[in-house]
């Protein structure tokens, strides 16, 4: 092939102005250990903005292709959330799985499809107050099929698993609970670095069932070698 795929570079921008949860906060107590759980079973998000961006650079000669996608298309989602704590300890969990795509009807043509799979996992101890440090792993996973002109299709899903360190706040009331988390990790062992923040509030009108609307940001960065190439 006179390109290859490890010469692509994609990027992937996908804004979420809100995300809604249509959570059943599922809270159960022990006698004995006096922990409570959370459980968010289907949650639904709104995409604002999604962008690909693809940017094939020039080798051996050949011209490159850059262009970005012009009709995007969002073909799904699915969230879960579960979180348990006792007031001392805390865990939390969450995953997600995200479809999009675009096309670019004018030169150079560009059809684009994507599955995003994310997933985090931590715990976290109580130092001061509503105040935590965590410990965790992340999941980051990206899919992609992009052609190119109908002549050239590059398919590849890479991944990283990532270690974390961060501190958390925590305030649970009886109807509210606000939750905010900065956190760090990669340090080489996934991604190079990662920068991770997060804001989410619970309103619980009746027992068992309630609502959550927060935003999340995260920030990464890797590198990929591939034939001697680096992504």
């Amino acid at each position: 092939q006179s390109m290859t795929m490890c010469r692509q570079l994609g990027r992937l921008v996908v804004s979420a102005g809100c995300v809604l949860a249509f959570a059943g906060s599922a809270s159960a107590q022990s006698q004995s250990e006096d922990w409570k759980f959370s459980v968010y079973p289907v949650l639904a998000w709104v995409p604002t903005n999604i962008g690909i961006e693809v940017n094939v650079p020039v080798d051996g000669g050949g011209g490159g292709i850059e262009g970005e996608i012009v009709d995007s298309r969002f073909d799904g989602a699915f969230l879960a959330g579960f979180s348990a704590t006792n007031g001392t300890w805390r865990i939390d969990t969450g995953f997600l799985w995200l479809g999009v795509g675009g096309d670019r009807p004018e030169l150079p043509n560009l059809t684009v499809d994507a599955d995003v799979i994310y997933g985090h996992g931590a715990v976290g101890y109580k130092i001061y107050k509503d105040l935590f440090v965590t410990g965790g792993i992340r999941r980051f996973a990206l899919k992609y099929d992009i052609n190119i002109a109908d002549v050239r299709d590059f398919s590849r899903k890479p991944g990283l698993w990532d270690p974390l360190v961060g501190v958390a706040y925590h305030h649970v009331a009886d109807k509210f609970e606000a939750h905010a988390l900065l956190d760090f990790g990669g340090f080489g062992v996934g991604s190079d670095s990662e920068f991770g923040a997060a804001a989410r509030l619970d309103w619980k009108p009746v027992r068992h069932f309630g609502l959550t609307a927060g935003y999340n940001y995260l920030r990464f960065n890797f590198k990929h070698h591939v034939a001697g190439r680096t992504f």
